[in-house]
């Protein structure tokens, strides 16, 4: 379980996509990572399998691939990374399981001031039922409040510390986000369908 708080950035080293896809990241963790070890990367949850010095590798699932936006980068792109909430911890941020829901595109950004308007655009019109203006979501594993939700985009505010400490700050317009929707809010809203499903 992590918080949607960004504790470092590590660089990609390379990611190799054939029958064993693995993910090799450089990051300065200290203290560090040991093998076995979760580890969330642009918000998804990694085990780490084996570590060399500042080296860290990651085996990939299938669907991990499929849904993130791992398979979009090219070796040098910043990485957002967080270590797991340790129980007992604060939480600043909000849940966040590192389970990622897909992916959402950047559409626009509306500068100005200290603050600045992030829109992202998503196909997945059920999406729409569990995006609360004013509620939670990790980007990329950064936790945001949402500013504005539509049938097929929502808005965030970042402000200069969160673009500093995140990658975040150096999208581009089209380019690929992983999403987590909010961990309660799905919960909630599933047993309500599995309940509702039962009542005759």
């Amino acid at each position: 379980m992590f918080t949607g708080l960004i504790e470092s950035q590590g660089t990609l080293v390379s990611l190799e996509k054939g029958s064993r896809p693995r993910l090799t990241l450089r990051a300065a963790l200290a203290p560090p990572v040991p093998v076995g070890a979760s580890l969330a990367v642009n918000g998804v949850c990694l085990t780490v399998t084996e570590r060399k010095g500042a080296l860290l590798r990651f085996d990939l699932a299938e669907p991990t691939l499929r849904l993130s936006n791992l398979q979009d980068l090219t070796p040098g792109a910043p990485l957002n990374l967080e270590r797991p909430l340790a129980l007992g911890g604060r939480l600043d941020g909000h849940l966040v399981s590192g389970h990622i829901d897909g992916t959402v595109r950047l559409r626009s950004i509306q500068r100005g001031g200290g603050v600045s308007r992030w829109s992202f655009t998503f196909r997945e019109r059920e999406w729409r039922r569990l995006l609360v203006p004013r509620g939670s979501v990790a980007l990329n594993g950064v936790s945001l409040t949402l500013a504005d939700v539509r049938d097929t985009w929502l808005a965030v505010e970042l402000i200069p510390q969160t673009l500093a400490a995140s990658n975040l700050g150096r999208l581009r317009a089209g380019e690929r986000v992983n999403i987590e929707l909010d961990l309660l809010g799905k919960t909630l809203y599933n047993f309500y369908r599995s309940e509702k499903g039962r009542i005759r």
